[in-house]
């Protein structure tokens, strides 16, 4: 018998156990199942979860936060995303992001097929609070709260939700290792996200996704949509493959991985000021967007 590969930061994401939501507070045709992804493969700063809704079902229900960065990204089937006052009909490709504040959203399944959403965003337990609107109830640290006044008036914009169709397509070419470079389009600036970081790439077989590199402050993830890769966390060397998810949170071994096939994925993490990534194998940091010696 073969012995299991040892995959550090690694979950398939049909292992992980698909947990009935809503948890709490029941809302008219609101009904999903969520597999904490993020949660299990180690991430600690933020949350990252596949989310399925059946169709005629909310996949939550309509609710904002008033600190935490939100993103949904549409893996399969089709549906409507409102945000406030408006509404978009999304299928495989969407990406929807979420400032703070008043741009009450959820997504309902309408199609034939059970809608999967990649879904993620921050964790800042202390300061966090947050609403449902329809429900007259909010929640903060100590919990769900009755709120005797109205949430503020709802604010969103069309430019929200996007397609990665509709995203420009930059080369990416990595300055310390010259086998890195990708195809990338980046997803969550055009939506006003300023704290959490997502991006579909594709990397040639063949090529680096990245140099060999860790970060001091932030996590870093990766799903991975299609092909194979070669991956190597620290001295350990794996391979993954469609529908596995990597975690990299700040201060974890270095790593970084090759594609063996074409590989698509989705990639993401946050923006710190303070954060420096080092590349131990190439002697390098980089530290508020300048290079330097490790040594120095």
């Amino acid at each position: 018998m073969a012995t299991p590969q040892h995959r550090p930061g690694v979950v398939r994401a049909d292992d992980v156990s698909a947990e009935e939501r809503p948890r709490f507070l029941r809302g008219e045709r609101v009904a999903s199942r969520v597999r904490q992804i993020g949660n299990a493969a180690g991430l600690r700063q933020m949350g990252v979860s596949i989310r399925i809704a059946e169709p005629g079902h909310y996949a939550s229900n309509r609710h904002f936060h008033e600190v935490e960065e939100e993103w949904a990204t549409v893996l399969s089937g089709t549906g409507i995303a409102r945000i406030g006052p408006h509404a978009f009909s999304v299928r495989a490709g969407h990406f929807v992001g979420y400032p703070p504040g008043p741009r009450a959203h959820d997504f309902e399944a309408t199609g034939q097929e059970p809608l999967v959403l990649l879904e993620g965003g921050e964790r800042r337990p202390d300061e966090e609070r947050g609403w449902y609107p329809d429900l007259a109830k909010g929640w903060s640290k100590n919990g769900i709260e009755d709120r005797d006044s109205p949430p503020p008036a709802d604010e969103s914009s069309p430019g929200q939700c996007i397609h990665l169709d509709d995203c420009e397509v930059l080369d990416f070419a990595h300055p310390v290792e010259s086998l890195a470079r990708r195809r990338k389009r980046n997803l969550s600036e055009a939506t006003g996200l300023v704290r959490q970081v997502v991006a579909h790439a594709v990397v040639a077989p063949g090529d680096l996704s990245t140099a060999f590199h860790t970060h001091t402050r932030t996590d870093e993830w990766v799903y991975v949509l299609s092909g194979r890769a070669r991956v190597r966390v620290g001295d350990t060397h794996f391979e993954v493959g469609a529908g596995d998810f990597i975690a990299h949170p700040a201060g974890s071994p270095p790593h970084g991985m090759q594609a063996l096939d074409e590989l698509h994925y989705l990639m993401g993490g946050q923006r710190d000021p303070e954060d420096t990534v080092l590349y131990p194998e190439h002697g390098q940091r980089l530290h508020r967007g300048r290079f330097s010696a490790l040594d120095s």
